[in-house]
């Protein structure tokens, strides 16, 4: 069955009542218990500020489905496609961030720079304590993000991203030439090398998911690359770390997301934040029969 919920932000609580849900005018946190593949036609086109999708990565992880079997060039074939459906909902000013893993980057980023500017390519260092593993190759520690723009006038903003400098830091810098610099007082540029540890199992941001991705990235990415107010879209909401950023920071959602505890997961996650207008909709007669997605977020 197709469940949508909609935790309606505070500037958006006021158009909550009614108004079509995927058209923009009934703006929020949108929650959808549905394939985004199947209901692309129903979001606008133009309509989105930024893109951040973390789809299966064709390694064969479970996601209570088979979303993740494909392998090779079917899998390519099926990342094109849902890319294909995706990029269009961007705005001129929009962007994108895609998780993906070093198998597969090279020719996703290929198909991506035909379609959009390239911006960045970010590793995502998880600090994978050395345990063994294999004898025959380096050991993978890394997951790859791409991050592209749909034209050179993507909506940037460092600021709220930037980094503190240290109290040694600071004092190395207190000569007369750095008075009143702003990269000092703020803090300096996040590199694109992000080491953020990922979400062991006894992590107090852990949850049931099989690939969770850390509320610090996501929340950088949204805060960077979304102005306030601005709407993000997640193709593959898995845990609902994308839309517990954007609720937490002032942006609006919609997301989709196949396997319904998944979908339960992040709605329980995004009413923790204390979102306020919260408006269940009511259940959908019809049932959804493409689910060969799944999330990774």
């Amino acid at each position: 069955m197709r469940d949508e919920i909609d935790h309606a932000s505070a500037h958006g609580a006021a158009g909550a009542a009614g108004g079509d849900v995927h058209g923009g005018t009934d703006r929020g946190i949108h929650l959808h218990h549905r394939d985004f593949l199947t209901d692309a036609a129903n979001l606008p086109d133009g309509s989105i500020d930024l893109i951040v999708a973390d789809p299966p990565y064709g390694l064969g992880k479970d996601y209570g489905n088979d979303s993740d079997m494909r392998s090779g060039d079917a899998f390519l074939d099926w990342t094109y496609g849902w890319l294909d459906l995706a990029i269009p909902k961007l705005k001129p000013s929009g962007s994108l961030y895609i998780f993906c893993t070093w198998q597969y980057a090279p020719e996703i980023f290929v198909f991506l720079k035909r379609r959009l500017t390239m911006v960045n390519e970010i590793v995502w260092d998880r600090r994978v304590p050395s345990m063994g593993g294999t004898v025959r190759r380096y050991t993978s520690v890394h997951d790859n993000i791409g991050y592209f723009a749909v034209s050179k006038d993507y909506f940037f903003d460092l600021d709220p991203i930037r980094i503190p400098y240290d109290a040694v830091t600071k004092k190395a810098r207190s000569r007369k030439l750095f008075e009143g610099s702003k990269w000092l007082e703020l803090g300096y540029n996040p590199k694109d090398v992000w080491s953020v540890s990922r979400l062991h199992r006894q992590h107090a941001e852990r949850v049931d998911h099989p690939t969770q991705k850390p509320l610090e990235i996501i929340e950088r990415m949204v805060l960077a690359s979304c102005p306030r107010g601005g709407r993000v879209l997640d193709p593959f909401m898995g845990s609902g770390t994308t839309a517990v950023a954007c609720a937490r920071h002032g942006r609006e959602f919609v997301g989709y997301e196949i396997n319904a505890d998944y979908h339960a997961i992040a709605e329980k996650r995004v009413a923790e934040t204390g979102s306020v207008g919260v408006r269940v909709e009511p259940k959908s007669e019809t049932t959804d029969t493409a689910v060969d997605q799944a999330s990774a977020a």
